[in-house]
């Protein structure tokens, strides 16, 4: 009987490579983009109301609504949130993967769903909101207006340099960075009006953080935007991340002039593809700092 054919080292590493890297594709385009990772934390606010303590805020962001992300994923994620009966919900922008016609469609049939708080929900807008480039932005204003008031009508409170009181917590939301007609003169006033009372601050980009406009504000950003650099490798960590502060990636930041940052790393995506960032919901449970 013939002996059968030894297999060469080098054929051996090639094919146990080729099987990796097929494994591994399959894991970051059909597994990760829908495995929604929910992270619990603790909040704590200073002068946090009693009737506050203890209560829960979910915060969700970048559901980017469209041909890349699937409308039954999205219900999904929507239904579980509502199931925790959450208190607040806050939304951390790009709700739409581009401002067209068809993406807006989209988006207000998704919006009836959109969970809700008990006591309120505030949200603001993403750069894709309004489009993926500037002649975009341009091309859609209409539609991204249109979207703006709906998250109005239907009680969302969409916060444009802007706050609002829910319950005693004082939520003030900004424009966005890059194409929100962002005015740091504004967004400083509102972040002023709030700064003495027990507050969160909802911006899509966390390079807002870094402007000389959080004087006075020793309380919590709610960011999101970066998806967490959406593929995250060993030694290397994102080689995409759509900010010019890199080190904001993902989680909890401790910033120079006594605020602090949490970034959500987003429940969609821009390409169906995640690697070592799980899209995220995140629970946030209230208490007096």
């Amino acid at each position: 009987m013939d002996a059968k054919p030894k297999i060469s080292r080098r054929k051996f590493f090639v094919r146990s490579t080729a099987v990796t890297l097929a494994g591994l594709g399959v894991y970051a385009f059909g597994i990760e983009p829908r495995w929604v990772s929910v992270e619990h934390h603790e909040l704590p606010i200073a002068g946090l109301p009693d009737s506050l303590v203890n209560t829960t805020a979910v915060q969700i962001s970048d559901l980017h609504v469209g041909s890349r992300v699937s409308d039954s994923y999205l219900r999904a994620q929507f239904a579980y949130v509502q199931s925790l009966n959450p208190e607040f919900v806050f939304f951390t922008g790009d709700y739409l993967d581009n401002g067209s016609a068809w993406h807006l469609k989209k988006g207000l049939r998704l919006m009836e769903q959109f969970p809700r708080g008990s006591i309120g929900n505030a949200c603001v807008l993403g750069n894709h909101d309004f489009g993926n480039g500037h002649s975009q932005v341009v091309a859609f204003a209409k539609n991204t207006k249109e979207l703006a008031r709906q998250f109005n009508s239907v009680g969302l409170n969409l916060l444009q340099e802007e706050s609002v009181d829910l319950g005693g917590l004082k939520i003030a939301g900004l424009k966005d960075f890059w194409f929100g007609d962002f005015n740091p003169t504004a967004a400083a006033q509102v972040i002023g009006d709030i700064a003495s009372h027990p507050s969160i601050v909802l911006s899509h980009n966390p390079d807002t953080v870094d402007l000389p406009i959080w004087n006075g504000y020793s309380s919590w950003i709610l960011c999101g935007h970066t998806h967490g650099g959406q593929c995250r490798f060993p030694l290397i960590g994102a080689p995409i991340c759509p900010v010019q502060n890199k080190r904001y990636l993902s989680g909890f930041y401790e910033i120079e002039g006594g605020h602090r940052l949490y970034i959500n790393r987003g429940i969609g995506h821009t390409r169906r593809v995640r690697f070592m960032s799980r899209p995220e919901i995140t629970v946030f449970k209230l208490l007096k700092g």
